[in-house]
């Protein structure tokens, strides 16, 4: 049915009178179908994948219509069609799969297929996209331009020039664009951030760690190292989570970035020459609205060893009147079992077990609700309930016009690492004027010192 407890994001819009959205789904890989051509398959905190099960399930409830999958390699349809009926459509009842897929089954490749899944779109249809990194600017842009809601994997774009591009796209045309940083959903991070912001006082020490086993580095062998790197896909998460827990408070001025590597190259042996880091750490210097200044570090690495859980991640926030730490990979919640060993369990993430009547009981996961909430807040701004600029207000959403600073650092970390750990300064506007300090203004360039 279509049961909902009105959320902070679509509270204003209720279910009886919200029409179902068309959705359209770019890249058809792990995180959207749970389809990935390795030996070692999908990761175990995803097996089904997160975009097509939602939306399917969301579809059961009367809040998605059509559903379209696009994808760049057609030849891969039948296996991706294959794997979503398996791990989704004979797993979980009245489960409805029907989607048009393109490129054709017979199509080896074709970069540009997503222009031809646009055409079949409406205005005000949702897509999300989870394609390799240097993909992402393009397809959104062609999305936004065609009147489109835009829901991107992190990192939205690579380079805070693309960034600003699509944030004045999304004024221009009246449509929502945002970044998929499920973590704001994580009850835990959520709690975390509002404690932060009312209780902890200004800005003094933040750190991250992420950390992967080296088999998802087999999953991710076509891009790793060349349209992205470890910096971008994990430690964006934490990132963001901090920019969102001081914005207006604090803002990021200077980044210094440092790596280490030997065991990403020795395990995928790229035959093009490069250079793949296993692990990247930030050094990221603040400044505080109160004159006083904060320091963070942020680590990603993809050449942890299988352990209890995919992705040991934890951070620590230390303000001038208190601390606060987290540790997402442990919710004191652990199972054992002879086939698969040991492992500690966080279905506050995704819930794959089905519930008692046989269906799927995942609704109340961060992974879903990140979702969900877009789609709520794209039916809002349809319906006229909210403009685009009220959901951004909310500050719930990353939403596109929010969250170029991590960009910035992103991109920062890259130019860093890229000049032998040269710092790389943030600028904003009124730079020329250094008693000017706007702590809600966006950046506006990096600049290698």
């Amino acid at each position: 049915g279509a049961w909902h407890t009105p959320g902070r994001v679509g509270a204003n819009c209720s279910r009886a009178t919200m029409p179902p959205i068309d959705v359209l789904m770019v890249g058809a890989g792990e995180y959207t179908t749970g389809c990935v051509f390795t030996e070692a398959g999908a990761a175990p905190d995803k097996p089904a994948g997160v975009v097509a099960i939602s939306f399917a399930d969301m579809r059961r409830r009367g809040l998605v219509g059509e559903m379209v999958l696009c994808d760049a390699v057609g030849t891969r349809m039948p296996a991706v069609r294959e794997t979503m009926q398996r791990k989704i459509g004979d797993v979980y009842k009245d489960m409805d799969l029907t989607m048009t897929t393109l490129p054709a089954d017979d199509v080896p490749f074709d970069a540009n297929a997503y222009k031809e899944a646009i055409k079949l779109m409406k205005k005000g249809s949702v897509v999300t996209i989870f394609t390799p990194d240097d993909t992402h600017f393009a397809i959104a842009m062609a999305c936004l331009e065609a009147g489109l809601h835009v829901l991107c994997a992190k990192p939205v774009v690579k380079k805070l020039e693309d960034h600003l591009s699509l944030a004045a796209a999304a004024k221009k045309h009246g449509v929502l664009c945002a970044v998929e940083y499920h973590k704001r959903f994580d009850p835990i991070y959520a709690d975390a951030r509002d404690r932060i912001k009312r209780e902890l006082g200004s800005f003094s020490f933040f750190a991250s760690t992420m950390t992967q086993p080296k088999a998802q580095l087999d999953t991710f062998k076509g891009w790793a190292g060349k349209s992205s790197d470890i910096s971008y896909y994990l430690n964006s998460h934490h990132m963001d989570v901090h920019a969102w827990s001081v914005r207006g408070a604090s803002r990021p001025e200077r980044v210094t970035a440092f790596a280490a590597s030997g065991a990403a190259n020795a395990r995928l042996a790229p035959i093009d020459g490069r250079e793949i880091e296993d692990t990247i750490v930030l050094m990221v210097e603040w400044r505080n609205k109160d004159g006083s200044r904060g320091v963070a570090n942020y680590t990603a690495s993809w050449i942890a060893p299988r352990a209890d859980c995919h992705t040991q991640q934890y951070f620590h926030y230390m303000g001038h009147r208190g601390e606060i730490r987290a540790d997402q990979a442990h919710r004191g919640y652990a199972m054992a079992t002879d086939a698969s060993g040991y492992a500690s369990l966080n279905p506050l993430y995704m819930k794959y077990t089905p519930g008692a009547d046989g269906g799927f009981a995942g609704q109340r996961g961060y992974g879903y609700r990140s979702i969900e909430a877009f789609l709520e807040a794209a039916a809002e701004v349809n319906e006229g309930d909210a403009r685009v600029e009220d959901i951004s207000r909310r500050d719930v959403l990353a939403t596109i016009d929010t969250t170029a600073r991590v960009t910035a650092m992103l991109e920062a970390g890259r130019v860093s690492l890229d000049n032998a750990s040269r710092a790389v300064t943030i600028e904003y506007p009124n730079a020329t004027d250094p008693n000017v300090v706007d702590f809600d203004a966006e950046p506006v360039g990096i600049r290698l010192e």
